[in-house]
């Protein structure tokens, strides 16, 4: 059920309250008990400028005590487990902000997404969504940007400014890798909009290594009387998903997707040596340190109903997933075509934004079990063999391979020819593109170069960023290697289309990755970067740009 907005009140609520005064005088019945209810009701309106921070609303959190026993005890007490139901199920909202920045003068909004991936550069993050002065000053002193660049930059900090919408991934709540900052709540008071927060996981990673010793050589722990190097009044250990809007929440509530990958029992068993070896290469070679992370929790996405002015029926619908990384392909198709089933009878306007995760492959930690599974027990593995050793062609093998990754670069909707030129990722979006919803409405994958960025056809060319060959990645390794490997494009947008009431549908346009924000300060904020993109509500008014 999604959770309706009882707590905090918008900004527009005084409105209702002066509303209901006038209606009073003008009844002629005012008597002393009328003015002293109405006094009484402004003077206690609960509004972010009065108090000095958003009023939110949402679950209990776990004292510190309690995330130890989560930590340590398997299964966890039922009263414990029935309060982590309870945090995992139900949103944290804050509609303070009411709709007091929402950009009502042009018939359409900007939606942005950015998975921010547990970044302690929360404050750079900020400074670019709020302060693009300050950001291009901030980026100017970093040695590794280059200058010719800062006008490029400026522009893509314009673009991200516009956004009425943010979506983020991976964004913490008093987590000591944010130095405990309730992220989403600092982020939503300074950009002066409205969020609300689904819970993914409990991280319990610093708590559990050190009650059972496992201390990592790099960085050692404290044990259990120094509370792990934790602050317990402070440590929440939440992430998750934030939804930040310029328009009135509405509702929110939140869809857990299907288990692709047990992030507590999975990542408490002993590493093998194939594992170690895995993470030891991409260390040394993609600069990507790959940790242990013992949580409780599982993917998700966050559903929010927005008011939005103009919108047909007057609101929007925006689908926040987040889908799996430690699995295969197949795992994560069937995380969105459950999460497509679930959200099939969402009436009117509807965006799906966040990181699907489309690798390629399966970032689950390796043992010999998962290769005999992947490889030696895989027939597809053995048929493209025996026909390439059949076949007269010398080198027959490696030209398919090279043809393939090639064909796959930057491009996850690429098509798949099974066994020989095959795309893991392909059937997530043919389950994408042909999924219905029940007023008939479909997921808009057209590309009309008129409203594409870079003015390329093709498939999702309006929602996202085309270039050359494939679209424009949204994630990347430290080191790349000039951008032949360790680059992907995980971070997508879908725009419902009302297809037989044309008037009434969404219209995706120019959709953009603005690599240059996430990468102009040293450290890089996040591995991904974010993404922009403009939707109108109808056709009319819709230019090409240059």
């Amino acid at each position: 059920m999604p959770q309706l907005l009882t707590g905090p009140r918008p900004h527009w609520w005084p409105a209702c309250i002066a509303e209901l005064g006038l209606i009073v005088l003008n009844s002629r019945v005012l008597h002393s008990s009328c003015l002293a209810l109405l006094s009484s009701l402004w003077l206690h309106m609960p509004l972010c400028g009065q108090t000095g921070r958003a009023v939110v609303s949402g679950p209990p959190t776990l004292t510190f005590q309690e995330l130890i026993t989560a930590a340590d005890l398997d299964p966890v007490p039922a009263a414990l487990q029935g309060k982590m139901d309870t945090l995992f199920n139900t949103p944290f909202i804050s509609n303070s902000a009411g709709s007091s920045g929402a950009t009502v003068n042009e018939p359409g909004f900007h939606i942005a997404e950015w998975n921010i991936y547990r970044t302690p550069q929360d404050t750079d993050a900020e400074l670019a969504l709020m302060n693009a002065p300050g950001f291009a000053e901030k980026a100017g002193n970093n040695p590794e940007f280059r200058a010719k660049k800062l006008t490029a930059l400026k522009e893509q900090l314009s673009v991200l400014r516009q956004a009425d919408i943010v979506v983020l991934n991976e964004i913490d709540d008093g987590v000591d890798r944010e130095h405990y900052h309730d992220v989403p709540r600092n982020l939503a008071e300074a950009l002066h909009m409205n969020y609300a927060f689904a819970v993914e996981f409990l991280e319990l990673n610093r708590i559990y290594m050190g009650l059972k010793n496992m201390d990592e050589p790099d960085k050692v722990h404290a044990g259990r009387a120094n509370n792990f190097g934790l602050d317990p009044d402070r440590y929440l250990g939440l992430e998750g998903t934030a939804l930040l809007s310029r328009f009135p929440i509405r509702s929110a509530r939140i869809i857990h997707l299907p288990d692709a990958y047990d992030w507590y029992h999975d990542e408490i068993r002993a590493l093998s040596d194939l594992e170690k070896a895995r993470r030891w290469t991409a260390e040394r070679i993609f600069n990507e340190r790959i940790r242990r992370q013992v949580r409780r929790g599982g993917r998700l996405a966050l559903i929010v109903e927005l008011s939005v002015p103009g919108a047909p029926g007057g609101s929007v619908t925006i689908v926040c997933p987040h889908l799996e990384d430690y699995c295969s392909s197949r795992g994560r198709r069937r995380q969105i075509d459950f999460l497509l089933t679930q959200i099939r009878d969402l009436e009117g306007a509807v965006v799906i934004a966040g990181d699907l995760n489309t690798l390629g492959h399966n970032g689950r930690p390796l043992t010999i079990n998962s290769i005999f599974r992947r490889w030696l027990l895989n027939g597809r593995f053995w048929l493209r063999q025996v026909t390439y050793f059949l076949l007269p062609v010398p080198g027959v093998g490696e030209i398919f391979q090279a043809a393939n990754y090639f064909k796959n670069l930057h491009d996850p909707t690429a098509f798949s020819l099974p066994v020989f030129m095959s795309n893991p990722e392909r059937h997530l979006f043919t389950d994408t593109r042909s999924f219905r919803f029940e007023d008939g409405g479909q997921l808009d994958f057209s590309g009309d170069p008129a409203r594409s960025y870079r003015h390329h056809g093709r498939t999702l060319a309006d929602s996202s960023e085309r270039q050359w060959k494939g679209f424009t990645p949204t994630f990347s390794f430290e080191k790349t290697y000039g951008g032949l490997v360790g680059r992907f494009k995980l971070d997508w947008m879908f725009v419902k289309r009302a297809s037989d009431r044309p008037a009434e549908s969404l219209i995706p346009s120019f959709g953009r990755t603005l690599n240059l924000v996430n990468g102009a300060v040293a450290p890089r904020i996040s591995p991904h970067s974010p993404t922009e993109l403009e939707i109108r509500f109808d056709s009319a008014g819709v230019v090409s740009r240059n």
